[in-house]
């Protein structure tokens, strides 16, 4: 089975699996990526990312999923996090997100924080990555105990998609964040699966954060030379018309969201380098 397999539960490691929602777009690319976490022979299971509030998509999450001890938020969006509520009534199990007004039943994530609950085999690491939002995190699939067992995966939610690049929110997002996330990432998901939030599955974290970084760079690089061509004082949206000339115009505004966020990082680092880019389909 391959991605996209709408409402079907696709394995991709031992011991995650992913149910597709039915909610494409050009920000959701297939659509959001729900992760269903347990050993084969465990009782009950941990889900990441129910996703939006989708009667049909979270009853079919329901069944594949079964018995459903916990509830993981990567982050706050609507497409990933809407349906947490509703899936919480239906499976009675706690959600925890790393921001305390999504958390239902539990107490906020913590970065750093080691999550094993009962009847679940896998254990799963908490690493706070912000950027796309500030409260952003992954999740490092461990087989076992972390560091004496094999780490399956990183559930990255919105932070690295498996297709395309993904924006910087322009209200709680930093680009600055990013990089830092980006160049974690890269050092600790060499040779480890990528599991996003959207889009097909990946062999390597590493190469993917090693591309979302050259792209920011490209975009930063694109600013400054536009500068030393128009000025400084270019307006905005000529700015815009210079750096993404090649970008579907439905996604003008998370372009122009996106060229705010870098000009604010570059406002804030004056001489510094590093790098911003455009949501070219992940929210």
């Amino acid at each position: 089975m391959e991605h996209p397999a709408y409402s079907q539960l696709r394995p991709v490691t031992a011991s995650a699996a992913v149910v597709l929602c039915p909610n494409p777009g050009y920000a959701a690319l297939e659509g959001t990526n729900s992760w269903v976490i347990r050993a084969p022979e465990d009782e009950y299971s941990i889900v990441i990312d129910p996703g939006p509030e989708d009667e049909g998509h979270l009853n079919v999450l329901h069944s594949r999923a079964d018995k459903v001890g916990l509830i993981l938020l990567t982050h706050r969006h609507h497409d990933h996090a809407d349906g947490a509520h509703r899936f919480r009534q239906l499976t009675g199990a706690p959600v925890r997100a790393f921001d305390p007004t999504h958390c239902y039943g539990a107490e906020k994530l913590e970065d750093g924080e080691i999550i094993k609950i009962e009847g679940v085999t896998p254990q799963i690491e908490v690493v706070h990555t912000p950027g796309h939002t500030a409260d952003a995190v992954c999740f490092f699939i461990w087989s076992g105990e972390p560091g004496s067992s094999t780490l399956e995966g990183i559930v990255t939610g919105d932070t690295i998609a498996g297709r395309h690049t993904t924006m910087i929110s322009e209200t709680d997002g930093d680009l600055g964040d990013y990089l830092r996330s980006l160049h974690m990432l890269k050092e600790r998901g060499k040779g480890i699966p990528l599991l996003p939030g959207h889009g097909p599955d990946g062999a390597d974290v590493s190469a993917f954060a090693e591309k979302y970084i050259g792209r920011r760079e490209y975009r930063l690089q694109q600013i400054h030379e536009a500068w030393e061509k128009y000025g400084k004082d270019i307006e905005l949206q000529k700015l815009i018309d210079v750096m993404y000339d090649d970008v579907d115009p439905v996604l003008r505004g998370a372009a122009e969201q996106s060229t705010r966020v870098a000009l604010r990082y570059l406002a804030e680092h004056e001489g510094e380098g590093s790098g911003e880019d455009t949501p070219a389909g992940a929210e």
